[in-house]
């Protein structure tokens, strides 16, 4: 029987500890402790030594517990070092805590690219948006809101000749494409505020609002410090997909709108431009690529961590073995090795897909209005622009920065 004498020592209380995840074949777990925001990895034995350093369990326990499920023993040696290592961190309750290191200096804000904070509390406004908008988590409202998406997608392709004809009206018109784009613009901010709510329903922390731009692109951002410590994967991919069902959401009322006006109105052809627009703006986050939320709804439905950099090092691994260097893929078991080689395969046919269709379009509107050699100047630029964002993201090795996310927010 357990004692207050025997007992072991306990982690701190307010320590996250993930769920496994997968990265480049080894099982991991994540530890952050939200004191200064820090985020290490462990592996599985480490992580079964952790979750019973509850100050209750005596380290006997621990260790008898440990044999069983590993088949091994957890010797003294062992078991001083991993204590000593939580100790150093500052994990461990009664332990001094290290200093934190000094906040970073201020980004410099240049023309080009930076970033702003728009709230100085996003934590507060995040919970004052759920108080108001909680209703939208009830099944009273998600069930109709889903049938009613699903209806506006049918009435889309049923109308379809007539949307494109109206959005091809707003292309040809600067001044309409403006009004277009602003709107779609506000739409993406409330895509990003979609995901900071949904987290904070599960618990997740929202630590900072804001815009970025790396001109000329300007972007609304919502970082979650805590995303990837949701409790269970449904959790996160909910959290991921909530922009995507915002997107859908404001576009319920634009058809109902779109039929009542006569043809010759010139708002109607505003609301099918934002229609289709809004539309394919919708499909655009739902690729599975980074840093889209297609990618890390997937990802977090099997588990990966960093998948599209770990496929592309599965990838470089096993060229490297066909050649007879490196260690090849003996790391990997047979789920992983399925896992990474289909995203690997995926991705790359999806990838050289849209730049094709990019390439090909921008040939033909280059050519009817400019001549051929504009139309093969366009294209050759459309697949080097493609391969601008795709080959610098590649990397066998690991020792670029993977594109699967930025640290804290929704992988994003």
């Amino acid at each position: 029987m357990t004692t207050a004498v025997a007992a072991g020592p306990a982690v701190r209380a307010d320590i996250q500890i993930s769920g496994r995840y997968l990265r480049d074949g080894t099982s991991v777990h994540l530890v952050r402790d939200p004191a200064d925001g820090k985020t290490f990895e462990i592996g599985v034995k480490e992580h079964f030594v952790l979750v019973r350093l509850d100050g209750v369990t005596s380290r006997e326990e621990i260790v008898a517990a440990y044999g069983r499920q590993f088949g091994r023993s957890l010797g003294p040696a062992a078991w001083q070092q991993l204590l000593g290592l939580l100790a150093a961190r500052g994990l461990i309750k009664g332990c001094p805590v290290p200093a934190a290191d000094p906040p970073p200096a201020a980004a410099r804000r240049k023309l080009l690219g930076g970033s702003l904070r728009l709230v100085s509390d996003a934590t507060a406004t995040t919970a004052s948006l759920h108080r108001l908008f909680g209703f939208t988590f009830r099944g009273w409202f998600l069930v109709p809101a889903l049938a009613a998406i699903l209806l506006m997608l049918a009435g889309v392709v049923w109308h379809g000749p007539a949307l494109v004809a109206d959005t091809a009206r707003v292309l040809d018109n600067p001044f309409a494409l403006m009004a277009v784009a602003t709107a779609l613009w506000v739409t993406m901010g409330l895509h990003e505020l979609g995901h900071g709510v949904v987290a904070h329903h599960f618990g997740g922390t929202v630590g900072e609002i804001g815009i970025r731009w790396q001109l000329p692109m300007v972007v609304m951002y919502c970082r979650i410090d805590d995303y990837l410590f949701l409790r269970t994967r449904r959790q996160q991919v909910t959290t991921a997909s909530a922009g995507i069902l915002v997107n859908l959401l404001l576009l319920l009322p634009v058809l109902p709108a779109w039929l009542l006006l006569p043809e010759r109105e010139p708002a109607r052809a505003l609301l099918g431009g934002f229609m289709v627009l809004g539309l394919a703006q919708a499909a655009l986050f739902l690729l599975p690529l980074p840093p889209m939320d297609g990618y890390k709804m997937l990802a977090h439905s099997l588990g990966m961590l960093r998948y599209a950099s770990g496929s592309r090092r599965f990838v470089g691994r096993a060229l490297a073995a066909l050649a007879g260097r490196g260690p090849g893929l003996a790391g990997y078991h047979r789920a992983a090795r399925i896992a990474y080689s289909g995203y690997a395969l995926g991705s790359a046919a999806l990838v050289v897909s849209i730049v094709t269709i990019v390439a090909l379009v921008a040939e033909r509107v280059a050519t009817a209005h400019f001549g051929p050699v504009a139309g093969a100047i366009s294209a050759g630029l459309a697949v080097l622009i493609g391969m601008f964002f795709v080959v610098p993201r590649t990397s066998f090795t690991g020792t670029r920065k993977p594109a699967d996310g930025r640290r804290g927010e929704v992988q994003k």
